[in-house]
């Protein structure tokens, strides 16, 4: 086997090329660095696109990366650590952990292992470089460590390099380099320990007539000492190693931002010290904290336990921003991410969470609306009516008050974005749900944007038929009368069951609601469509919001199973698009079977998940059976499935695609938030509320008996025991509760819970 997991640290070992490049996202919130399988990638402070550090783009293969050349003076012989590809090597792997990528290789006997990792204080990468000599006798080596910045804008450097290349200077000062770019306002450093012997800025002076596997620099054994002052721009040290056998000696690279947290230097024991502080700090604020699972699936465990808090923290501190290994040059992140995000890290540490919910409440404007997206660093936002992004506001705001019971955030005074006119946090939820509810088309349904044009979306309609439940709920444990929004949701509900659902003869009466109509009045989703006959997300939505009867929501989910389910799920839709129709959008210009074209969408998979829950006594084991179909680490060694498996991706290729089966788009998607909460909240059966902690019958598989959840809620600590006994009823602190609620007390207490079913 060639790719392994450690079940006690989640450690995944790759020792071979993978078909695609695996990466890891390491950051502290501020400084990023994207880490591909090999050392290449990206990093940047603050901002991906204008705050750019590294350069790269996705397959682009001529800029030199973390790479690690070694020269051995006796054989003469090079090589680059970094280029599985291009050197034989007697053993290679990479090792992705929590917080770091680890790459360990052997040539020639000379052992090297590298460990790039971000502190979480400073806001600098390290590379930690160890090199071993096995060869028996003394090795005379040169080590170069190399990489090519970019200074600022990304886009420019990777567009228009010579220009962007004529505003940009270094220097070096007490054996450590510098750069910056005049029109940017950081300086970049390049330090090590031990100092080097020589050094390059300058890009064509160190590759010279070589390349970027095998720089002139590397072949002569010196670098040049040049400086880039308005050209191509690198960072690079030689160091001379004299190593006896069964030696080994440590080299220490630091790449980062000069600023009042981060000195220009490194310390091989500081570094060793900051290894260790990040590791604390994601076993002490994110594995132990909040939540932590022990089922009889270890794959589980280690997947709720570490892989999955993690990307929710990634996801946390970029939403889906560019900061990954399939997009290098967005410079704007979707409103609707940064919510959703919010929902993900909640159970694990919801401290982080206020202060990005009072930011998105800015971001509103005064008649209700969100931007559709907008720029971390300097707010600039893209004018959209998107109607969905105030829903996910609202639902963050609630999944937010139902964690904490912090209900006096609602009378938090903020501006809107286009007014300098304050109102309550409550008020704001009110404009935002007013907005949506004045958006409607002939059939009463909400407006959606497809392109450039808009649909009355079903879709739409029922998420926010879902928000309206909330609300209402909300404002009743509050003791707020608003029946205003009772009859809006009653009319709302009446136009979907009027005009969206459908049954078909020809289907032995199965039934489904269709995905909305287009202006000229033509229905999306219906089994007279030409193709897209239907689709998932408004079966699983007309569950999530109580839009019909349980009939109806019976024959969704059974349709759901007929006509949606295959070998990773369910599709998005069926039958893919294959004809362009620009009153549709870009979605049937996609190839069949990619992204909204009939995929796998983990996140409606997961809302998918949440809603057969919900009739377990029905279709029992089938949310657990979807969830096990698309844990990533159940495709540790699918080669077809191409994505890192320690993560989720986007979405999985669907049987339309040529590359079915491949994972696409994965480190920031909201499909780990969603993941995340259907396993807790409805496979587990741990759901949050108002007024306490609601327990429904847990839909594990049949040869589970027993299982431990740890859930910290509301300052107490409930330690939840499952018990298979056939009956359920639920035990607290020893004395069984004649309901299924457990108050939120707030004591600080441990609680023992025993969940019987």
């Amino acid at each position: 086997m060639r790719r392994n997991l450690n079940i006690e640290s989640g450690e995944i070992t790759l020792e071979e090329i993978p078909n695609a490049d695996w990466s890891i996202i390491l950051t502290n919130g501020k400084y990023t660095s994207l880490v591909l399988y090999n050392g290449t990638g990206h990093s940047f402070y603050e901002h991906p696109t204008f705050n750019s550090i590294i350069k790269w783009a996705p397959r682009m293969n001529s800029q030199l990366g973390r790479f690690i050349y070694i020269k051995d003076i006796l054989t003469e012989e090079n090589w680059c650590i970094n280029l599985p590809k291009v050197y034989e090597f007697n053993s290679w792997k990479a090792c992705f952990g929590i917080g770091y990528l680890k790459i360990e290789s052997l040539k020639n006997k000379i052992y090297c292992e590298i460990t790039y990792f971000v502190p979480i204080d400073k806001d600098l990468e390290y590379w930690f470089v160890k090199i071993r000599n096995e060869s028996g006798g003394r090795k005379n080596l040169k080590v170069f460590s190399a990489v090519e910045l970019s200074l600022g804008n990304l886009c420019s450097s990777i567009f228009d390099p010579y220009y962007q290349e004529l505003f940009i200077k270094t220097w070096i000062n007490e054996q450590t380099l510098f750069a910056t770019n005049n029109l940017w306002d950081k300086i970049v450093f390049f330090s090590s320990e031990p100092t080097p012997e020589s050094f390059d800025c300058l890009k064509s002076a160190f590759i010279g007539n070589g390349t970027v596997e095998l720089p002139q620099a590397v072949k002569e054994g010196w670098c040049f000492e040049s400086i880039a002052s308005g050209r191509e721009a690198i960072f690079s040290f030689q160091h001379d190693i004299q190593i006896e056998n069964d030696d080994e000696k440590e080299i220490l690279i630091a790449l980062g931002v000069l600023n009042e947290r981060t000195k220009a230097e490194a310390k091989i024991e500081v570094a060793k010290n900051d290894f260790e502080k990040m590791l604390s700090f994601y076993r002490d604020e994110l594995f132990e904290k909040g939540v932590k699972i022990k089922t009889p699936d270890e794959n589980i465990n280690v997947f709720v336990n570490k892989w999955n808090k993690y990307q929710n923290l990634i996801y946390f501190y970029w939403g889906g921003h560019s900061a990954s290994s399939h997009t290098s040059a967005s410079d704007s992140i979707k409103y609707k991410d940064l919510a959703q995000s919010i929902i993900g890290i909640l159970p694990i540490n919801h401290n982080f969470c206020k202060e990005r919910l009072i930011y998105l409440f800015k971001l509103q404007f005064s008649n209700g609306k969100t931007f559709d997206s907008f720029n971390l660093l300097n707010n600039f936002t893209t004018h959209s009516d998107q109607t969905d992004n105030p829903l996910w506001l609202c639902i963050a705001t609630f999944e937010y008050l139902k964690e904490t019971g912090d209900f006096k955030v609602l009378e938090e005074n903020l501006n809107y974005y286009d007014s300098d006119e304050t109102n309550s946090i409550y008020e704001h939820l009110k404009k935002g749900i007013d907005f949506v509810l004045s958006q409607r088309g002939d059939h009463q349904l909400i407006f959606e944007k497809l392109s450039n044009e808009r649909i009355e979306s079903t879709l739409t309609s029922l998420i926010l038929l879902y928000v309206l439940n909330e609300w209402i709920k909300l404002n009743e444990f509050l003791g707020i009368e608003v029946e205003k929004y009772k009859i809006e949701r009653e009319n709302l509900k009446n136009a979907i069951n009027k005009h969206c659902y459908e049954e078909y003869k020809k289907l032995n009466n199965a039934g489904w609601f269709i995905r909305g109509f287009m202006k000229d009045g033509e229905k999306i989703g219906s089994y007279f469509s030409k193709e897209g006959k239907i689709h998932l997300e408004p079966q699983i939505w007309a569950v999530l919001s109580d839009a019909c009867d349980k009939n109806r929501k019976i024959k969704c989910l059974n349709s759901v199973i007929e006509f949606l389910e295959s070998t990773y799920g369910f599709l998005l839709l069926d039958p893919a698009y294959t004809t362009p129709d620009d009153k549709l959008g870009i979605i049937n210009r996609l190839i069949a079977g990619e992204r909204e074209n009939a995929s796998f969408s983990i996140t409606a998979n997961a809302w998918a998940i949440m809603a057969f829950s919900t009739f377990s006594d029905i279709f029992k084991e089938k949310s657990f059976e979807i969830y096990t179909k698309l844990l990533p680490l159940k495709f540790l060694n699918d080669k077809r499935y191409k994505a890192e498996p320690f993560v989720y991706p986007e979405y999985i290729c669907g049987k339309d695609s040529p590359h079915f089966g491949e994972a696409s788009f994965t480190w920031l998607t909201s499909s780990s938030v969603w993941m995340f909460k259907s396993f807790l909240e409805y496979i587990c059966g741990i759901k949050p509320d108002y007024d306490g902690i609601y327990i429904t019958h847990p839909v594990f598989p049949a040869e589970w008996n027993e299982i431990y959840v740890k859930r910290v809620y509301r300052n107490c600590v409930y330690e939840f025991n499952y018990k298979k006994t056939g009956e359920f009823y639920i035990k607290l602190d020893a004395q069984r509760l004649t309901d299924n609620r457990l108050p939120a007390c707030g004591c600080g207490k441990v609680h023992q819970v025993e969940i019987f079913f």
